[in-house]
């Protein structure tokens, strides 16, 4: 495979929005999406990065992505990785994505022709447009950093391992499609009974009233909005690992993870109870052990039945670099985390 860091589409020639066509190539390809995620702190990062060794070591072509806040892949891999695609060796590229970078890019492509119609009607200076959207449409950031990694299962990759956000975060993107989507419709509905007026108002000012962008736009994000639900919907492509502790708060927080991607249709089919305290005879790691086992079979008594889970041990060292995570995968992958 060619060196992918070098593929990477520009700002100027990557679509902003997604749409039918991107969807048909897609569904149309084998490349599969795995998203990890969990609560802060659980090791959902170490999974995904494990995963995404494991894999490529094993000859597939991989990019591992990270959209949590406050990315740790870089300290994982012990390599700078951050908002650039970044080779981690000849089949294995990562990034940390900045939601704030796709909504500048929404500005580069858009903010022109929006500032071009609203200043038709209204006084307003150029600056104003900067607010949008983040100020009018909240997680607009979010749904364009998913369009980002959506778009990237046409660049060849055989899988993309997703390193979500922690679990609120994560509840609120899958929330994301829906919300944006009614918003776009919304939009819609507003825009075509004010668009005889406006379009008035513009022919005052001597404005260009034969294309509609604000419809144009609210259409590309209604579209959008509908192609990431059904990627992230689609079982032969996507499937969600919860990242676990052995823990009660863990559990409760999982249970309602779980309740939301049913919810929309996102395919679970494992499962991974992390830092399982080792079955050692000492006083602190027996009275430990018997804690989480308790929350342990709790996890089997509620989801043995749905999905497979794995266990891994509480490792007496951090797992950073690629001998500790060659480890680590070793581990993870021989309960095999599959494609």
């Amino acid at each position: 495979m060619n060196d992918l860091a070098n593929q990477k589409k520009t700002k100027d020639d990557r679509k902003v929005f997604l749409d039918k066509q991107i969807l048909d190539e897609i569904l149309s390809t084998p490349t599969k999406l795995i998203l990890f995620g969990g609560k802060g702190g659980v090791g959902k990062t170490t999974c995904a990065a494990a995963t995404a060794l494991h894999l490529a070591m094993s000859g597939s072509n991989i990019l591992v992505v990270s959209s949590d806040p406050a990315p740790s892949l870089s300290d994982i891999f012990e390599q700078n990785i951050g908002p650039n695609l970044t080779k981690i060796f000849d089949n294995l590229h990562a990034i940390e994505i900045d939601p704030q970078h796709f909504i500048d890019e929404f500005r580069h492509h858009y903010g022109d022709v929006l500032f071009e119609v609203m200043s038709s009607i209204i006084p307003i200076e150029r600056g104003d447009v900067d607010i949008i959207p983040d100020e009018v449409a909240p997680g607009f950031d979010d749904l364009l950093a998913m369009e980002y990694l959506i778009s990237n299962m046409t660049e060849g990759y055989d899988t993309i391992i997703w390193d979500t956000a922690p679990t609120g975060h994560t509840l609120r993107f899958l929330h994301l499609p829906v919300s944006i989507r009614r918003y776009a419709e919304g939009g819609m509905k507003l825009h075509l009974r004010m668009s005889k007026s406006l379009n008035t108002i513009k022919t005052w000012f001597d404005k260009d009233t034969s294309r509609d962008v604000i419809m144009e736009t609210l259409k590309n994000i209604e579209e959008s909005a509908i192609v990431i639900k059904q990627i992230l919907s689609d079982k032969n492509h996507t499937q969600f690992v919860p990242v676990v502790i052995p823990e009660g708060l863990a559990l409760s927080q999982t249970e309602r993870l779980i309740r939301s991607l049913d919810e929309h249709d996102v395919s679970i089919r494992q499962m991974i109870i992390n830092a399982v305290v080792p079955d050692e005879n000492c006083r602190f790691c027996i009275s430990r052990r018997k804690m989480q086992q308790k929350y342990i079979d709790e996890f089997h008594r509620k989801f043995d039945e749905r999905m497979r889970i794995i266990e891994m041990p509480l490792f007496p060292e951090e797992i950073r670099g690629l001998d500790a995570l060659s480890r680590y995968a070793g581990m993870l992958c021989g309960g095999e985390v599959s494609e």
